[in-house]
């Protein structure tokens, strides 16, 4: 049912809010985070008009708000229940079923309602979007989902796949150690958030996923609202094919091979000879190990057979001054 502006305005400050988004008129939702002053970290298209766009894991819809104000027509994706997401089995839940659904549908209709948007939500796991669920879309926004998989990669190859010109996918990654194709896996701790990539790692899912062109844009500190912390996040644009591209835009080939260090570059029978090579390393510190300590026993023994000798020397030497005395005793007796 409908709401006039005044009565969805009335709900605003009722409602928990993901993103931070100007309604007009000097409010402003009390979101988690306020992306804002970090836009230009995402290098969004400055005009979209006549282009279409997917928001997946839309949320508050601060994203899909600003790309339809930038002339898109949006669909936007999220999950139907809280129940979706990938939660591990130790997952502490801090708001019930009933709460989860608000949060995920109210915050998006009201600010809807109040802005008069005409982006349409679709209701839909990551998992499942594919050319025949959505469609396929000019252009497709992710931030900040793949955090919250435990398969990022099946995540991007389905972005992948419905994406025409051009994907804009954010997400938090390790701000050290970018040039190592690692990812840390963080699941055990709430059961909630799972693998946090390098950048390096971050460039080769998107190439794996089956995009051409990657596009670093920008790293950053997404601050939480207010406060001076928040998760380090990687962004990059990912493209189909080799139209579009920038002069920063580099071929997969050119992404695998600036993250081919000596041990990627390795073939298979390589990498088994090496590991031979380490075990018989190995192999060959353990036998000299061994050899040293019974060369110790030997010397030992050594040691111990001539102190063996000196005993027997001196024990032959005491018997014959004792019969050197007896002989004596015998030749000349006493009167």
């Amino acid at each position: 049912m409908a709401m006039s502006r005044p009565e969805a305005l009335q709900q605003v400050a009722t409602l928990p809010w993901y993103h931070s988004i100007d309604l007009g008129d000097s409010v402003v939702t009390n979101g988690q985070y306020d992306h804002r002053p970090y836009l230009s970290h995402y290098g969004l298209p400055v005009d979209l008009h006549g282009k279409t766009v997917l928001d997946i894991g839309a949320a508050s819809g601060f994203f899909s708000f600003e790309l339809e104000r930038r002339g898109a027509q949006v669909t936007a994706t999220e999950l139907t229940q809280w129940q979706d997401h990938d939660f591990a089995p130790t997952y502490q839940p801090d708001q019930t079923p009933e709460e989860g659904y608000r949060y995920l549908h109210q915050p998006f209709d009201v600010a809807k309602q109040i802005l008069g948007s005409q982006a349409q939500m679709k209701w839909i796991n990551i998992y499942d979007i594919s050319p025949e669920t959505v469609g396929v879309f000019d252009v497709v926004f992710c931030g900040s989902v793949l955090i919250h998989l435990t398969d990022p990669l099946k995540a991007l190859c389905n972005i992948a796949r419905v994406t025409r010109e051009k994907a804009i996918v954010a997400t938090v990654i390790q701000q050290h150690e970018s040039e190592r194709s690692i990812a840390t896996m963080v699941g055990h701790e709430s059961g909630y958030c799972w693998w946090i990539p390098t950048r390096a790692c971050f460039e080769l899912m998107a190439v794996a996923a089956g995009f051409v062109g990657i596009e670093w844009m920008s790293d950053f500190q997404l601050n939480y609202r207010d406060q001076p912390t928040g998760p380090y996040h990687g962004v990059l644009h990912a493209y189909p094919t080799t139209d579009g591209w920038t002069e920063r835009t580099r071929h997969r080939d050119q992404v695998c091979a600036a993250y081919h260090d000596a041990t990627n570059e390795q073939s298979i029978p390589e990498m088994l000879a090496n590991v031979r090579r380490q075990e018989q390393e190995k192999a060959n510190v353990t036998v000299g190990r061994a050899l040293q300590a019974a060369l110790i026993n030997v010397r030992q023994q050594e040691q111990e057979i001539v102190q063996l000798k000196d005993l027997v020397a001196a024990y032959e030497r005491g018997r014959f001054i004792r019969l050197m005395r007896f002989l004596n005793r015998v030749r000349h007796p006493r009167s």
